[in-house]
Parts: structure tokens; C-alpha cells; sequence
């Protein structure tokens, strides 16, 4: 089933807020404060969502493409 340009919009958002919870991580390790091995989980699951949000973006510009 196709997807709607605002489920795959709706989507995107939803990644966006999930990742932007994870940004401490980053700051975390960039301080020295924690180290990549002790997020691995989080940060694979923030490239899956990342990778998901780059596979709705290029829906998105399908969408535009064929309008």
C-alpha cells in the first residue's frame, strides 16, 4: 500500500523528534564524558532512522517528480 504525502511527512517528523532525544549522545562522547561503545545500541538505532528518513525523503521527491 502506498503511502500518502502526509503519512510520509507525519513519519519524517516523528524520526526527526526520536533523533533530536538522542542528541545528547553526541555532545556526551564529543566531551569525553561517554564513549561510542557504551551507545552503540542508541546510535545504530539513530543510523536506522536516519537511513528510513532518507528512504521517505526520496518518496517525497518521487511524489514531486511525477506531479
Amino acid at each position: 500500500m502506498a503511502m500518502t504525502r502526509e503519512q510520509i511527512e507525519a513519519e519524517i517528523n516523528g524520526l526527526d523528534q526520536l533523533m533530536a532525544a538522542n542528541d545528547y549522545i553526541g555532545i556526551k562522547i564529543a566531551m569525553g564524558r561517554a564513549t561510542v561503545e557504551e551507545y552503540k545500541e542508541q546510535i545504530q538505532k539513530s543510523n536506522d532512522m536516519a537511513a528510513r528518513k532518507d528512504e521517505l525523503k526520496a518518496m517525497l521527491e518521487e511524489m514531486d517528480e511525477a506531479e
